[in-house]
This record gives structure tokens, C-alpha cells and sequence, in this order.
């Protein structure tokens, strides 16, 4: 058989994504895209060919896993290059779109090439399994690992049986409701508003898994989704104060908006995947407009009806203090929980929300521009938690994600809500273009931070 990798190697001191990215931009040689490695010979007992399938089986199975599970797709491909040059295949060019993965490369003394493609059926975001990914292949660069024992450990990750038991179909439907919760107090809503959020967030939940569970197309599931949190604001507007209808209404619509999905999008078309980031981006468009319609209809009606629509208040320099901090916490919690990130990053998620929100609020006061001071302080955030995942040698978007979501522009949004129901079609037209340029702002000041840090320990490392 060939010969395994070896183990005393030195663990390098980059991780695995950080070596891979100037090979991904090219910014090394052709010449240098051969193995460079120690190459595995044959002893005359084992078929290369066949040992270059299993590299390549392998190198798309976590590059399958890597994008799936909420990766980008630079991760993804430079997953595939480490593991698959690691086991000795050379002149490797891996790919991905949203829908596939494929690599092609050459198994040691063999002049055919090898081509394995494998298509993506599901995509979700479960950053606990990424972890275990990032690992995985973290182990494989570090030649930590012999083939067989690389495919066993995927298997172990991969074909793991899904959870079972009560918990585990109301898990989401109960994090989507506590998410809402708590952006209903980071917009200004009170303990009504926390509870109908709540009921109007789990509500929603539950329909748009029912809906999927039977085969109905995203549009429709989320279109429906987001109807209980316009109606549940509708039925208490006439008791509630002011406040508690666009309290509910932006709670219950961030609950659902595909914010990771929007980042990665962005992140994918700045990094040159441009076919990977147009599918994100075509998905978390369908989802924001089936969102936008659900809550223009249920609003739409109840205007008709005689209620009214009122504008969301901005949050002052005094409240962040008090309980929108409260709030923040509550909701970057939520959304790692739901995120199924590691309970060990949840406090360092809150703490990036709460100083990310306080430091909005400043530059609010002080008159800075929406969209400046949201990619200032996201990539603040980022810069952060890419420095906290360097040092674990992990993936950073389980600390970023739940960091930008307490700035996503829940105020703007109603309002143009508000103006789609009542008829103001020019207006709410331009508000939805005002929530676009904001989220894109969070987006790129996420990835304006991860290529500054890339920057940096370039230029230390004395690279051209």
C-alpha cells in the first residue's frame, strides 16, 4: 500500500486556510502547483488509481461538508486542495458552486488524471459540525493523520444520525421565537412586545418547518412564516403602546431574514466566486422578498381595516444602556444557538453584539452616516473574532455572525414595510434599498477584516 503520511511532521504554524489562499489567488507560480510534498510511492501491493479515488472521495466529501454547513466557498475549495495534495495527488484544481463540488488532479505515476464531483442536496448552518470540519482538516495539513484514519474520522463527523427526540424538532422553532424575543428589546418593545415576539417567532417557526417537511418551495414557506408576527402586532396594537407593533413586527422579520446567508454571498463575490455568491445571494434575496410580502400582506389588510402604522422610535445614547443591552445579548445568543455553535463561544458572540451595538449607537449620536458607521463597526467585529478564531485555529463566522446581527437595520425596515401596506410604493421601494446598502456594509466590513488580517501576516512574513 502507499506510504502513509507521516506524523512527526512539525504542525505548521499558519492554519490550513491562511497556507492555502496565496496558491487560491494566485499569487504563487504555476510551476509551484505540482505536490509539494513527500510523494507516496508504489511497493507493488496496491493500485494508485484506486488510492488517488479515496484522496478524491475524501477531498469532496469535506469540501461537500465545508460549504453545507455554512462555510464559504474559499474554505471549501482550500479544504480540498490541503487534503487532497496532503495524500500525494498533484496539479489539484478543486472548484464549487453552490449546488456542487468537483476536483480533478494525478495520483503518483499515474498520467490519467482524476475527476470527482459531488452535488450539494441541502444546505444549512450548523457551525458545531464546521468546527469538527476545520478540525478534521487542520489535522490533515499537519500530517497528523493516514488516509484510512482521515476517511474514518469524516465518516465519524459526516454520517453521524440526526438528532432524535422531542427536542430536536422544537429546538428551532423555540431559538427562532427567543431570537425575536430579544430583538423586540433591542427595538424598543417591553415585556408585551418580548412575549408576542416570542409566541409570533416560534408561530412562524413551526409553519415553515411544517411547510418543508411537505415539499412547499422556500418563497411560499417563508412568505407564510412571516404572517404571525404582522398579525400577532396587529391584534395587540389597539391595547399595546405605540411601540410594541414595530417592536413585533422587526422581531419577528429578523427572526427569518438570511443574514449568513447574505454575508457569505458577499464574502464569496469579493473572494472571486462569483457563481457560488450569485446562488447565495439569488436564495437570500427569495427569502427577504418572501418575507417582505408575507408582512405587506398581513399589514396591507390590517390598514384597510383601520389600523394604524406606526414609525419605529430611534434608539437614543441613554437606552443602550438599559434593556436594548439586555436585548442584544438575548439576540446574538439566540442566533448562535440556532446556528448550533459551540456554548463556549456564545459569551464571546455577546460581548462582540453588545460593544458592536454600543458603538453604533455613538457613532449615531455624533452624526456619522448609516452606512460608514455599520462597516466600521462590523469590521471591528470581525477584525475581533478573526483574531479569536486565529487563535483556535477555527472559522470565524460562528463569533461574527451572532456579533453583526443585533445591527442589522430593523428601524429602516419597518418603515418600509410600513409604506409597502399603506400604498407608498415609491418610498418603501427606496427603504428596502436603504436596508440592502446597510446589510451589504455589515457584509463587507466582515470581509474587509478577515483580508486585512491576511494582509498583515503577509507583509510579516516578508511574502511578495
Amino acid at each position: 500500500m502507499p506510504t502513509p503520511v507521516t506524523t512527526d511532521t512539525p504542525r505548521p504554524a499558519a492554519p490550513w486556510l491562511n497556507q492555502a489562499l496565496p496558491r487560491l489567488r494566485g499569487l504563487e507560480p504555476i510551476r509551484s502547483y505540482g505536490y509539494a510534498g513527500e510523494l507516496l510511492h508504489d511497493d507493488g501491493r496496491a493500485d494508485l488509481a484506486a488510492y488517488g479515488a479515496r484522496v478524491a472521495d475524501l477531498a469532496v466529501r469535506l469540501g461537500d461538508a465545508l460549504l453545507s454547513y455554512g462555510g464559504s466557498a474559499e474554505e471549501a475549495v482550500a479544504g480540498m486542495l490541503v487534503t487532497a495534495e496532503t495524500y500525494g495527488l498533484s496539479y489539484c484544481e478543486p472548484g464549487v458552486t453552490l449546488s456542487e463540488v468537483a476536483l480533478s488532479g494525478y495520483a503518483p505515476g499515474e498520467l490519467t488524471p482524476l475527476h470527482a464531483r459531488r452535488v450539494i442536496r441541502r444546505h444549512g448552518t450548523d457551525y458545531r459540525a464546521l468546527g469538527r470540519v476545520h478540525s478534521l482538516v487542520d489535522r490533515i495539513g499537519a500530517r497528523q493523520l493516514s488516509l484510512e484514519e482521515a476517511r474514518a474520522e469524516a465518516a465519524r463527523i459526516l454520517d453521524a444520525p440526526a438528532e432524535s427526540g422531542r427536542w430536536a424538532r422544537r429546538r428551532v422553532p423555540v431559538q427562532t421565537g427567543i431570537v425575536a424575543a430579544g430583538a423586540s428589546l433591542v427595538f424598543g418593545g417591553g415585556p408585551r412586545s418580548l412575549l408576542c415576539a416570542f409566541v409570533a417567532g416560534l408561530l412562524g417557526s413551526v409553519l415553515c418547518g411544517w411547510l418543508g417537511r411537505h415539499g412547499v418551495p422556500a418563497f411560499y414557506r417563508y412568505t407564510v412564516a412571516s404572517m404571525p408576527a404582522a398579525a400577532m402586532a396587529l391584534l395587540v396594537s389597539r391595547v399595546a403602546p405605540p411601540s410594541a407593533v414595530p417592536a413585533i413586527v422587526v422581531a419577528g422579520v429578523l427572526g427569518l431574514l438570511p443574514t449568513v446567508t447574505f454575508v457569505s454571498a458577499v464574502q464569496d463575490a469579493l473572494t472571486g466566486h462569483y457563481l457560488t455568491a450569485m446562488g447565495r445571494l439569488c436564495d437570500a434575496v427569495l427569502v427577504f422578498a418572501a418575507v417582505v410580502t408575507g408582512v405587506v400582506i398581513v399589514l396591507g389588510v390590517g390598514d384597510l381595516l383601520g389600523f394604524g402604522v406606526p414609525l419605529v422610535p430611534s434608539v437614543s445614547r441613554a437606552e443602550y444602556l438599559g434593556t436594548p443591552v439586555v436585548g442584544v445579548v438575548v439576540f446574538a445568543v439566540a442566533v448562535a444557538a440556532r446556528a448550533r455553535t459551540a456554548r463556549r463561544d456564545w459569551l464571546p458572540a455577546a460581548v462582540l453584539a453588545v460593544a458592536g451595538f454600543a458603538v453604533s449607537v455613538e457613532f449615531r449620536v455624533l452624526g456619522l452616516s448609516a452606512l460608514v458607521g455599520t462597516a466600521l463597526v462590523a469590521a471591528g467585529v470581525g477584525c475581533a473574532g478573526h483574531w479569536v478564531a486565529r487563535r483556535r485555529r477555527e472559522s470565524a463566522l460562528p463569533l461574527v455572525v451572532p456579533g453583526i446581527a443585533p445591527l442589522l437595520p430593523g428601524g429602516v425596515l419597518y418603515g418600509s414595510l410600513g409604506a409597502l401596506a399603506s400604498g407608498r410604493t415609491t418610498e418603501g421601494l427606496g427603504g428596502m434599498v436603504d436596508v440592502a446598502a446597510v446589510t451589504l456594509a455589515l457584509a463587507v466590513g466582515v470581509g474587509l477584516s478577515g483580508e486585512v488580517g491576511q494582509l498583515v501576516r503577509r507583509v510579516r512574513r516578508g511574502a511578495p
